[in-house]
This record gives structure tokens, sequence and C-alpha cells, in this order.
């Protein structure tokens, strides 16, 4: 066979062959699903567990199948150990990149070197165990079991089939396949057993159809494997899925039983006395039986019993003497409903048809309970038929002829030679039994787990050969001594990795098998001090690494520290960049929104919250200042608002708005527009003003109109120092009041608005009511009478008549006006209602003692802070 395969589309399979020639009688034919996607156009196993040989799209009635509708193969490609003859080659696979030879290993360790078969659970493979040949191992290779899809994706498969696998360990019988180990490789979920040269017996059920093994050889293979079940049993453990493709037949060990505990988890519980450990899914969750050899109980989904096994057990037993199944291959509730009976086998005894009979009875409570009854009822007087050989044969055939003699001569004495030979034969499988107790004692000595459940095994094993040979102390002793042994090289071993605790245990574990020598008192001796210098080490390592944790801790707090900083400085500048554009200074500035950001601010850094009030308070001062000289009326809205915002900055309560000082001197001849106000404390207009040019070219606000008797009104109401309702019409200039009136009037205004008022000077009058030349207006209110026009008769109102050119009103006439001189002598300038028109002129002035008299009022002045 080439050392290369390829794979050869059949209908709905792709069948592996060699890349050239047919495939050899001795070659392992490989057969791999095809779900028509193409994910198994690849080499099998080639790193897609998906890619595991499963079935084959036939099955018959001897496939394990799973209840949710998956088949295994058919029986001849039910997974076995090794196809017989050996393969000659190894399988290679071609890699699809390169086409290079590669070799697929499994965890590092196992070469994968031949598939040995299929099955419903997966694909075997002989495989090198890399381990092994580094030990120069004489025997490297090992069985590798590969599980598929349907098993591996159960939601419980890799729990289960560990502790299962495990189970499998602690069966240590001759006439059970040894399982190793059960692990996983990424995806791939896999089993090591031992590596066994023979055949599986379904194959050799199918070379002997419709006739059946030789009877020595039927005889043989049913006792092996029958012990092997009544060992399991013991052991708490039901197959459940027994049949001839679970048979392997070697060439020189005997027939082997495997995959227990794996085609079938059983129910702990119902018959193992360790109830507390009790396997995570059984027949109800994954539920792996083959129909053909499956119980009816296990058809109806009924917790596993040993007699489902001893039904089983029936079935390949009926196959090994008469070639073909009881029933045809029918499963158990079909023969039920059909009433079928099995053909009785002629080439059985009477005795031993009784016994298959009763273990192939298809209700549980008719059949035979245990395989040991089985094999009590089959084996017994006539086990001795095959067990002694050709030679005790002949031997009985010459008994038999001299039975007859005596049974002619003496009945008794017949009886005593039947009874002598029975008693022989119970002897023979006595030691037999011992035998194969010693070898599975010796087994689980040589598998080493050293686990609380390979000792709990152990000395189960050691009390039931005690009790079968109680006279061997000399065997049992030296078991002990080996195991003890074990577990104190095992201590040495730990301790010289430093694992103390691991090598405490050991060596207790040792002890409980055998008295302590003097090697494991040094081991013990050593363990202390190294104990007690690792528990000084600790303690220095755990001081280093606080201190250490503590230095990481305050570093990493300065991080946060920093971090935290930074974080907080980065908000604290979004506010402030906010806040600037804000505070861009024009009359749209949004002083409301920088409220919201100084909370934000105070929330983030109170101090610097605080600290900005003032730098705040600053920049709305200098921008109002600015804002002032264009509009002081657009400015004081947002000067409020700004006191509102900042209350105790006291350059924004302090701040003075000129409403007057945007104003051009002479432009009050050009409408209202260009007049100013100030406000008074209530919030109304102080008197109305235009700006004129004062003494030294300083601009000067002056009255606009006369004081009226409203405008003083609100004096007296609010000072209580004179009657608003003694005055005149309100709207006529205020008159019959003293100088000192008038003064206290200009201190009160002075106070309302915060602005020094004062009576002008003579010449600051002068310049306003002479407009720079322009003259008196003509509808002044002075005397005149001509043809029948009179003016002067009465006051006229302050608002009424024409202004002049800097837009003042009766500045001339209607009552004449207090000014001071520059030595400070009080006049009354700019004549009045009674003087002649012609003597009614901006020039006319005279002395004014500063009583009160009918002619004489007065408007206000203020100086203006900028030049």
């Amino acid at each position: 066979m080439n050392d290369k395969t390829r794979i050869v589309r059949k209908g709905s399979h792709s069948e592996i062959k060699p890349t050239e020639g047919p495939l050899d009688d001795g070659d392992t034919t490989v057969f791999v699903a095809n779900d028509n996607t193409g994910a198994n156009d690849h080499p099998p196993v080639g790193g897609n567990p998906g890619l595991i040989p499963t079935a084959a799209a036939g099955f018959t009635a001897d496939a394990t199948v799973f209840q949710g509708g998956t088949a295994a193969p058919e029986e001849g490609d039910a997974t076995r150990i090794l196809a017989s003859p050996p393969p000659r080659e190894a399988v290679f696979f071609e890699s699809p990149s390169s086409g290079a030879v590669t070799k697929t290993v499994i965890k590092g360790r196992f070469e994968l070197d031949k598939l040995l078969g299929a099955g419903g659970m997966g694909a075997v493979y002989k495989a090198l165990d890399r381990r092994k040949l580094e030990a120069n191992d004489s025997e490297p290779y090992v069985a590798i079991k590969l599980l598929n899809d349907d098993f591996r994706q159960h939601p419980d498969a890799f729990i289960s089939l560990q502790r299962e696998a495990r189970k499998s360990q602690t069966l240590a019988h001759p006439n059970i396949v040894t399982v190793y180990d059960f692990d996983r490789d990424g995806d791939r979920v896999f089993m090591t057993m031992e590596f066994l040269e023979g055949a599986p017996l379904d194959k050799l059920l199918r070379e002997h159809a419709d006739v059946g093994l030789e009877y020595e050889k039927a005889c043989s293979v049913l006792y092996d494997i029958s012990q092997a079940l009544i060992y399991a049993h013991s052991h708490g453990i039901v197959h459940s899925d027994f049949k001839p493709g679970n048979i392997f037949v070697t060439n020189k060990k005997g027939a082997k039983v495997f995959d227990f505990g794996i085609a079938r988890a059983v129910t702990e519980g119902s018959m193992a006395s360790n109830v507390g450990e009790r396997t995570l899914f059984d027949a109800g969750t994954l539920g792996a039986l083959t129909p053909a050899y499956a119980s009816l109980e296990m058809l109806k989904g009924a917790e596993p019993a040993p007699s489902d096994d001893v039904y089983a057990l029936g079935c390949v037993a009926y196959e090994l003497f008469a070639g073909r199944h009881p029933f045809g291959k029918l499963p158990a509730d079909k023969a039920w409903e059909k009433k079928l009976k099995p053909k009785r086998i002629k080439s059985l005894s009477r005795k031993q048809w009784r016994a298959l009979e009763s273990a192939l009875e298809l209700k549980r409570e008719e059949r035979t309970p245990t395989v040991e009854k089985f094999v009590h009822g089959f084996f017994v007087n006539n086990t001795w038929k095959w067990l002694l050989g050709a030679a005790f044969a002949s031997l009985l055939v010459g008994g038999a002829v001299g039975y007859n003699h005596l049974e002619r001569e003496n009945a008794a004495e017949q009886q005593r030679v039947k009874i002598e030979l029975e008693k022989k034969l119970e002897q023979e499988l006595l030691q037999r039994r011992i035998a194969d107790k010693r070898e599975a004692i010796d087994r689980l000595i040589s598998l080493s787990i050293l686990t609380p459940d390979w000792e709990d095994d152990l000395r189960v094993e050691l009390q039931e050969y005690a009790e079968l040979n109680p006279s061997d102390e000399e065997y049992l002793d030296s078991s002990r001594e080996r195991v003890y042994e074990i577990f104190v090289a095992a201590a040495t071993g730990q301790l010289n990795l430093g694992n103390l605790d691991q090598a405490d245990a050991m060596l207790s574990s040792a002890a409980s098998w055998y008295e302590e020598s003097t090697e494991a008192a040094e081991i013990r001796s050593r363990l202390d001090r190294e104990r007690e210098e690792l528990r000084a080490r600790l303690e220095a390592e755990r001081l280093a690494a606080e201190r250490e944790a503590e230095r990481l801790r305050q570093e990493e707090l300065r991080r946060q520290r920093l971090a935290a900083a930074r974080e907080k400085q980065q908000k604290i500048d979004a506010v402030l960049d906010e806040m600037e554009l804000a505070l861009r200074c024009g009359f749209n500035m949004q002083v409301s929104a920088v409220s919201a950001q100084l909370n934000r601010l105070a929330q983030l850094d109170a101090v610097k919250a605080q600290k900005i009030r003032p730098v705040l308070a600053e920049e709305f001062s200098n921008c109002f200042s600015s804002l002032a000289v264009r509009d002081p009326l657009r400015t004081e809205p947002l000067l409020n608002e700004a006191r509102i915002l900042l209350p105790k900055q006291s350059n924004l309560q302090e701040f003075k708005l000129d409403f007057c000082a945007h104003l051009r001197p002479g432009s009050g001849g050009r409408g209202n527009r260009y007049t100013c106000a100030d406000r008074l404390a209530d919030g109304t207009d102080a008197p109305r003003m235009v700006v004129v040019t004062g003494s030294a070219g300083k601009p000067l606000a002056i009255g606009k109109y006369e004081i009226s008797n409203r405008e003083f009104g609100k004096y007296c109401a609010a000072s209580a120092q004179c009657e608003p309702d003694a005055l005149g019409a309100a709207n006529l200039p205020v008159n019959n009041i003293s100088i000192a009136q008038a003064q206290a009037y200009i201190d009160w205004l002075s106070a309302q608005t915060g602005n020094e008022y004062r009576l002008p000077t003579e010449r600051e009058w002068f310049a306003a009511a002479n407009a720079n030349g322009m003259g008196e207006v003509a509808d002044r209110n002075c005397h005149l009478k001509y043809r029948g026009v009179e003016k002067g008769a009465e006051l006229v109102a302050t608002r009424a008549g024409s202004p002049n050119g800097f837009g003042l009103i009766n500045a001339v006439g209607n009552v004449q006006e207090w000014a001071y001189t520059s030595e400070g002598q009080l006049m009354a300038v700019g004549g009045s209602r009674r003087d002649p028109m012609s003597r009614c002129l901006a020039t006319t002035k005279r002395q004014h003692t500063g009583e009160a008299d009918e002619l004489t009022g007065f408007r206000i002045v203020r100086d203006l802070d900028r030049p």
C-alpha cells in the first residue's frame, strides 16, 4: 500500500484509498460522512474535529445509535482497537497547500499513525506515544480514540466522559481494555487506550455466519467477556452498549471488552455504593445504545441495571454458538410485539440452553438478574470440558468408561467421583479467580495514579484477594509495601520539586499502607526543615510583596491623582473656554451663560471659582466702560445682570454708568435721540439733559428743560421738606422756591443718581443758551403786546417752545434761571416772562438774593468724566 492516500467519492460518501492500486486485504477502509457542504472534502482529523470519520450513510441493527437520531456505522465499521491482520503501513495525509506529507499530532505527544476503525462515537487510530519512544519503551504504541461531533458537542460530554474514563481506569481486569487517559486538545476530545493485536468479535462472527465459532473457542470467549462484566458490575458500572463490536479477541490475551462507561453512562445509585458521585448524564441525556442488543427496558428509557448487560451477553453468546442473532437483529420491543422465541442451539446441553434461554428473556423480571448467575448456570459442571483442555477431556473419557463400569457395580462410587471432579473444577475456578485478582492488583499498582479513588479501588481489590486467598499474607504484605514505596518515591519527587504539601500528603498516604521506614523518616525530617525555611522565606517574600504592593498602590494613587487632575483641568479649561466665548465684549454678550459656567467651575474647583470672580468683574467693568461710551442704555441691562451674578464685587456695584458721556457736545439740537437722563433710585429718569461744551472746553451735561413742578415734587414727596400739592401745575417750571430749596433738590438728585449735580456758572449757562452765537429763538415766552398778539402773560410748560441750536428749550424767557458768576455771586439770567422781548435775551442778567419769587426758577448741570 502506498504511503499516500486519496479521497474517492462514492455517492454520498468519500472513501479514502491509496493513490495507486486497490486496497489490500489487510488495509483499513475508512468512510467519511458527507453533508454535501464540502466540509468533509479535507483529510480526516486535519485540525477540524468535524472531520473525524463518522458513520456511513447506511446502518444495520448492530449500529450504536443516539436517541437524538444519529446513527453509527454498520457493525463492521464500528470502533475497534485494531483491524486484523494489522496494516502494514501507516496512513499519511497530504497537506492541501503544499502537497507535503505530514502527520497529525495530538497534544504534542500522540502521532496518529493508522486509522483502525470508525464508529458512532468517533474514530480509533494507532498512535505513536512520543514519550514512550523517548523512554525506549518496548511497546510505544497506543490506541487513541477521537470523539465525533454528535458525542463531543453534548453539553456535559467532556465532564461526564472524563469521570467515566476515570472509572474505566479503575477497571483493572485482564478481560477489560485498559484506558490510560481522557483529555482534549483544543476542540478535539480524545481517549487513549492500550494497543492490542487481534480481531473484533463482530468480524469473526461475520466470518462464521450461521455457523458460529468452534465450541471450545466460543466457550473461551464467552467466559472471558462474562468475567469482564462481573468485574465491572462489582464496581457499580453497567456497560449498557454490550455487543460484538465492543469485544476484541486478542491473539495472546484472550477476549477483552471496551467502551465501559463511554457508550452509555451508568446512573449511579441504582447499584453503586458511591451515591455522592452521580454521573452527569445517562441514557436519558446522551441515549447511546445499540437496538439489536438493548434490553426492552433500555429501549423504554429505564435506568440501566446489570440484567440489561445479561440480555446483551445472551445475544452475543447465541451468536458465538449459532452464528446468528437470536431474534434476527430485531430490537427487543419488536420481538416482544411479535412474541418471538429464540430457536434452541443443538450444540448446547440442556442445562446450558436453559441458562442461555433465561438470559434472553425479554422482560426484566423474568430474566437472569446477574452475569454471575448466568455463568454459574452455563459453566458449572460444563466448564471443565473446555477449561481443563484436551488432556483432561481424554481423562474424562476414560473416566466415563470407568463410571459406567462403576455404575453397574457401585452407584455410590460413581457419585463420589462426580463430587471429586466438581470440587476439582471449583478449585481450579478459584485459582483462576485468584490469578485474575492478582493480575488486577498488579495492574492497579503499576498504574500508580496516586488518587484517593485509586487507593480505594486498590484496597477493595486487596480485601477481595484476602477473602479469596487468606493464607497468602506474603503477597498482601508485599503489595502494601510496593504501594508504600510508590508513595515514598512520590513524596521524594514532590519534595525535590518544592511541593511540600503534596510531599506531606504522599507521606501520610504511605503511612496508611505500611510501617514507616528510615528513608521515610529522613524525608519527613527534611520536609520539616524545608517547611520551616519555606515559612521564613514566604514571610520575607510576604513582607517584600507588601512593601512592593504599597509602593505600587502609592504609585497608582499618584497616577490616579495626576489623571484626575488632568481630567479636572481639562474640564476647567473647557469651562473657561466657554466662559471666554460668552464674555466677548459686545451688546449681545451672554452674561446669564457665564452664571451657569461659573456654577460648573465651582463644582470642579470651588477655590478657582472664587478667585475668578474678581477677574470676571474686572472683565465686565472694562467691557461696560467701553460699551457705555457707545450706548449706555444698552449697556445698563448687562451691568444689572453682572451685578446680580457677582453681588460682592465692589467694582461692579460701584460702577458709574454715565448716560450722557456718549453724546457729542452740541448734538442736542438734533432730536430726542441725542438727549440723556440719569436713573433715580426707583428706576425712573432724572431730568433730561443735553451735552454742550463747558468751561475750558470740557463737555457738560445741562438740563434740556427748566426743572418742573413734577420733578421738584418727587423731591418733596421723598424728603418731606416741602408739600408737592403746594406747587403749581406739574408741567410748569418750578418757582416761588428759595435758592436753599433748589440746592436741597440738587443734593437729593445727586444722591439718587450717584452723579454730582449743581447750578451752572454764568459762562456755562450763556454758552448753552447762546448756542455758540445762534441767537435766541423767536417764540420765547417774553412780554409782548402787538397787534393782538400777547406773550408773557403766564408761564408755559417746560417742554413748550422751540429748542435752540443745542436743544435747550425756554433757556430765554418763561422763568429767569439761577447761575453763579466766577466770583460765586448768585445771578438770575435769561430774562423772564415779564421782560420785554427786546430786553429778554441770553445776555440778560441781574443779581439775585436767592429769595423765593414767582419769576425765578433753575435748570441743572453736571460735569462729564470723559475729556
